[in-house]
């Protein structure tokens, strides 16, 4: 089933099972889960006038494929600029996916600092979707949905000197403008940018994800490719830290992306 399959249930269903085609490893895919759980608060609470501007988002348990997910929020504060609500997947009455977002309305204020363009080092139409890996079997399932375009060399597990992974990103099938939820997904789509420096394969899983939105923003359509860059800026006792930022296709900044990763490089005996 597509992303828009479970994003329409989310609007209208409190519980639904998500199917192994979005497995990633023992659990589904976080991004798909956070994503589910962001819809269900924007479909659920009147947001009229609000922009989202951070979801912070925690990874309490793997969520397994064919049970049913139960969908939970409620509203933590409501000022009149700001509100803050905190949404929860939950299977078998334990929380498996937790997320706290503010949404805001615009006010006055003399402070305007604008983010520089970015400029492309490659062009997204002069690359091309990373897809042998998942026709391999190498790449976890839920990966076929997406249209990942690498812009360097960085593969996760070759044992590289550094971390960024860099690259042009949208669904496999575009069908909806994007937004907030499918922005999420996407991102999340990425390996974590601690992999390239791993010398052989291991598991990996974010454990708490940040994400911060820019207004205003350009409009985006269907067929928008998204450009991603990030790297680990610490890693040591099996975590890491990594932040990364997400580009408009004309350059301008669209989010900041912080995640704290769990690294299983080492087995212990």
């Amino acid at each position: 089933m597509k992303f828009l399959h479970y994003r329409d249930l989310a609007k209208t269903e409190t519980e639904f099972p998500i199917s192994a085609e979005w497995g990633q490893g023992r659990s589904i895919f976080g991004g798909l889960t956070a994503a589910l759980v962001l819809v269900h608060i924007e479909s659920n609470v009147d947001l009229t006038g609000r922009d989202l501007r951070t979801v912070n988002i925690h990874f309490c348990g793997a969520v397994i494929a064919d049970i049913p997910c139960e969908f939970r929020h409620r509203v933590l504060s409501q000022g009149r600029s700001v509100i803050q609500i905190e949404g929860q997947l939950l299977q078998e009455g334990e929380v498996k996916t937790e997320i706290i977002a503010c949404f805001t309305t615009d006010r006055i204020s003399a402070i305007t600092i604008d983010s520089p363009s970015k400029i492309f080092p490659v062009a997204a139409q002069d690359t091309q979707e990373m897809n042998s890996e998942f026709k391999q079997g190498l790449a976890p399932r839920f990966v076929g949905y997406f249209d990942l375009r690498q812009t360097n060399n960085n593969l996760p597990f070759t044992g590289s000197d550094h971390s960024l992974i860099t690259g042009w990103m949208r669904f496999a099938k575009p069908s909806e403008s994007l937004n907030d939820a499918t922005i999420l997904a996407l991102i999340d789509a990425w390996p974590p940018a601690v992999l390239p420096m791993m010398t052989q394969r291991a598991p990996s899983s974010t454990i708490t994800w940040n994400i911060e939105f820019m207004h205003p923003r350009a409009a985006l359509e269907v067929e928008d490719m998204l450009y991603y860059e990030c790297s680990a800026i610490q890693s040591g006792r099996g975590y890491a830290h990594t932040q990364g930022k997400i580009y408009h296709p004309n350059g301008q900044l669209l989010a900041l992306s912080r995640q704290m990763v769990g690294v299983y490089d080492k087995v212990i005996t």
